[in-house]
């Protein structure tokens, strides 16, 4: 165990490596002044890989940070269909309207921990968040079947927004998905 003050060494994350292969390509830069034509080539060729290494990072971060974007996007087209939902079941009979209340209310706290899951993936990053988003994702789906098994005895009217409010759940679940992926 470490002692307090002493630094605890992790593994290197995604930008940590890119910047380790852009120290690579320096050093290729570097051995690239040499006049044998082997070192040359060797040069050249680490300096290729490093800018493919960097370009591949970026290519990943940016396909989390769009795929974070779109789950915050379905996050709150589900936290306005709640309300919606929300509206419809008040119509219902007492037992139904107590099963589909406490259904949308499940559905209301999934795209709460969602919401807060996607922060949390801003500000850390999907690797430190990837157990957070997981979980978020995994309430998500319960949500969602529960929602869908509440739907069934549903009138028409609280049925489609029911309906409609697990559509905007299972997009969110797949946004997840793609998070973690």
């Amino acid at each position: 165990m470490a002692a307090s003050g002493t630094p605890v060494r992790r593994p290197l994350t995604g930008p940590a490596r890119a910047v380790h292969a852009l120290a690579a390509g320096a050093l290729a830069l570097g051995l690239a002044a040499c006049t044998d034509a082997d070192v040359q080539q060797a040069a050249d060729d680490l300096g290729t890989a490093a800018q493919g290494a960097a370009d591949e990072i970026t290519a990943l971060g940016d396909g989390l940070q769009q795929a974070l974007a779109d789950a915050q996007a379905h996050a709150d087209e589900a936290r306005a269909e709640v309300e919606e939902a929300r509206a419809a079941v008040a119509g219902m009979g007492d037992q139904a309207r107590g099963e589909a209340d406490a259904a949308v209310t499940n559905a209301q706290s999934a795209v709460d921990d969602a919401e807060a899951a996607l922060e949390k993936a801003r500000a850390e990053g999907a690797e430190a968040s990837s157990q957070a988003l997981a979980d978020a994702r995994d309430e998500v789906d319960a949500a969602r079947a529960e929602l869908d098994a509440v739907t069934a005895g549903a009138g028409a009217e609280a049925g489609g927004a029911l309906q409609e409010l697990g559509a905007k759940l299972a997009s969110l679940g797949e946004d997840l998905r793609d998070a973690t992926a």
